[in-house]
């Protein structure tokens, strides 16, 4: 019984103190299984078509949605830009880049006014680094 207690503290301590890295590891699983198919694991419901009146049991959509796209790559525009392990200038640094790398960015967060990218860089490293050290490659 002290066992399972000791195992069940453990594994709410750890869930609660790394939130975080538990979010970076999530991120990383959806980006592994890309590839997945939505409604994997039992037939989707059928939603009726036609009717679009509120209140008939029909799903309205979203609209249009509006803002900027979210970008593909991302290349570090400062000439020696650190990648943290938290949105958190004052965290421990994971990697310095170097200006002219490209990233992949995973998520997009705004922490106390100031915009962050999860990234994950050449070497495989996932971290989060400031928007004002990035910037999206120029389209042609």
């Amino acid at each position: 019984m002290n066992r399972i207690l000791a195992v069940v503290i453990g594994f709410f301590f750890i869930a609660f103190t790394s939130e975080i890295t538990l979010a970076q590891a999530i991120g990383e699983y959806g980006r592994v299984l890309g590839g997945a198919k939505q409604g994997v694991g039992g037939p989707r419901p059928k939603t009726p078509r036609g009717d679009t009146q509120k209140g008939k049991g029909v799903f309205q959509g979203v609209g249009e949605i509006k803002g900027r796209p979210f970008p593909t790559q991302l290349i570090v525009a400062a000439k020696a830009a650190p990648l943290y392990i938290r949105q958190d200038d004052e965290t421990e640094e994971i990697e310095k880049l170097s200006q002219g790398e490209t990233l992949v960015p995973m998520v997009q967060s705004t922490t106390s006014g100031i915009e962050w990218y999860m990234v994950k860089t050449r070497l495989g490293n996932v971290g989060w680094i400031k928007a004002s050290d990035v910037k999206e490659p120029a389209t042609k």
